[in-house]
């Protein structure tokens, strides 16, 4: 049977005379990890299905460590919301909103037009599965949580005003 290479020259995956789209049968040549930076082989690569094209990617890091951003970024997300004293962070970490699906720009880049990453296959096991974050929530949990991040937000900017306002008179120099 005919195979080809898709012409997006980040796809790793085939597709067969019909235009449908099967997985890579051997690892691309010279894909090293870059988060361990060991070479990636059959027992360890893995690709990246992207939303809304659904065309598949090579991720640019091992299987295993892959698996680990999709099982931690949330919990760290969470973490970071309730230990950072950065300003700056809190405000980045409150408008992205809590996240849903496995992202890592340098490990699964999304082109342009994809919204993000939505399911992850291993050639080892030959198996697909969801890119949702564990303990990730979705639907009207997740709306819940965010609108309850950008309150407590929006709390802090008019917190950090008013303190600003009783700061000495606004001119001159500050005791």
């Amino acid at each position: 049977e005919m195979l080809r290479r898709v012409r997006n020259p980040m796809c790793a995956a085939l597709v067969d005379g019909s235009g449908s789209q099967v997985h890579a049968s051997s690892v691309p040549e010279g894909l090293e990890c870059l988060i361990t930076l060991d070479d990636i082989d059959e027992t360890t690569y893995c690709e990246y299905q992207t939303w809304p094209s659904l065309l598949w990617y090579p991720a640019k890091a091992t299987s295993d460590a892959v698996e680990m951003l999709r099982t931690t970024q949330y919990k760290r997300f969470m973490e970071r919301l309730g230990t950072t004293d950065c300003a700056a962070e809190m405000k980045r970490l409150q408008e992205r909103g809590p996240p849903i699906y496995i992202e890592d720009k340098n490990v699964l880049p999304l082109p342009e037009s994809e919204a993000h990453v939505c399911r992850l296959w291993n050639m080892a096991d030959n198996v697909e599965v969801s890119a949702k974050l564990e303990g990730a929530l979705e639907g009207e949990a997740h709306a819940q949580l965010w609108a309850e991040l950008k309150s407590i937000h929006a709390a802090t900017l008019e917190a950090d005003a008013a303190a600003a306002g009783h700061g000495g008179g606004g001119s001159g120099s500050s005791s």
